[in-house]
């Protein structure tokens, strides 16, 4: 499926277009390709910018699909890089970004703006690929799963 999100962040803008593929068996939903692009008024150094889209579109998937802090009833269980699951290289999705340059904007904000759009496109692309919408984050394979169920999909 293909999701489409845009949003904004320290007076930028930034939309991300998401193609993912997902195992209606297993619950797994695999990110393929991002595609990023912001606008940040004048870039005075768009590689260094190109550089946060990358990683922002990749740590927005690791979001989206598998971090998530867990409690029990008195404590955070969550301490460490063990416990607090992140997205393993080999899954991170391939990403292609572009700096939308504007000479007549003053610069504006860099670093989060991609970010803010990852979950809702990724979010999209499910709903394209399966007619189902997914409310809850993250976007875990047993999540899955339990929504297609409750829709009667899977």
């Amino acid at each position: 499926g293909r999701g489409i999100a845009i949003g904004g962040f320290a007076s930028s803008q930034a939309g991300t277009v998401a193609e993912i593929s997902v195992n209606t068996k297993t619950g797994k939903i695999t990110v393929n390709t991002l595609y990023g692009a912001q606008v940040a008024g004048l870039s005075v150094a768009p590689s260094m910018i190109e550089n946060q889209i990358s990683g922002n579109l990749i740590m927005g998937t690791s979001r989206a699909l598998v971090e998530e802090v867990v409690f029990n009833k008195t404590n955070v269980t969550s301490l460490d890089w063990v416990t607090y699951p992140l997205l393993r290289f080999a899954d991170h999705p391939n990403v292609q970004y572009q700096v939308v340059q504007r000479t007549d904007l003053q610069p504006t904000g860099s670093g989060e703006p991609p970010q803010a759009s990852v979950a809702a496109a990724i979010g999209n692309a499910f709903f394209d690929a399966t007619g189902v919408r997914l409310l809850e984050a993250p976007l875990t394979p047993a999540r899955v799963r339990a929504t297609l169920k409750a829709a009667g999909v899977a």
